[in-house]
């Protein structure tokens, strides 16, 4: 049987083209905390922003610590918000499962990218063009989305050759030197 659980669920939804709602809960044996930012699209500045915590082991005390929300309006959502984040709801003045809720919710927040394309038909089509070619797709999803260079393992600087068909000998080779084998080559 399981001593402790806990879920974090984060929905966003469109308020218009030029903003996105999105709420996240945190729940958990001993807490459940709610927070929500309404942000500006595209350029993912938070307009306004709540919290609340209704479940609690401090009833009376832990409410003091929601208070910091408000310093998240005009943050914008981006490359350095997990920082941002951690110094405005990562410390003393704030609540460890607030940090925890606020740093997935900036997270999923990026995803509106793919949604606010998908009510787009012509890159709906683009993205199926080019669904047999992860380089070109990578390429022209970067052209829309420049900030995801070196945002993760696929859009990594350090990567590209794996993409634009460079990396496909490298792959070999490091594959063929797990299993011992070397082609010839000193590793």
């Amino acid at each position: 049987m399981t001593s402790f659980s806990r879920t974090i669920n984060v929905d966003m939804d469109w308020i218009d083209d030029e903003s996105f709602e999105i709420r996240g809960t945190l729940n958990d044996n001993v807490h459940t905390v709610t927070a929500r930012f309404l942000i500006g699209f595209p350029d993912y500045v938070i307009r306004e922003a709540s919290s609340e915590i209704t479940r609690m082991p401090y009833d009376g005390f832990c409410q003091g610590a929601y208070s910091v929300i408000s310093k998240f309006v005009g943050e914008r959502i981006g490359r350095g918000f997990r920082r941002r984040a951690a110094e405005i709801a990562g410390g003393a003045e704030s609540c460890n499962h607030l940090h925890t809720l606020i740093f997935n919710m900036g997270t999923a927040a990026f995803q509106m990218n793919y949604m606010a394309a998908k009510r787009k038909p012509d890159v709906m089509a683009a993205l199926h063009k080019t669904s047999n070619d992860p380089g070109e797709r990578r390429s022209m999803v970067m052209g829309w989305m420049p900030q995801l260079r070196n945002s993760c393992f696929v859009f990594s600087e350090a990567n590209d050759a794996l993409f634009d068909g460079k990396g496909d000998e490298q792959d070999e080779d490091h594959m063929n030197s797990e299993s011992g084998e070397t082609n010839g080559k000193v590793l």
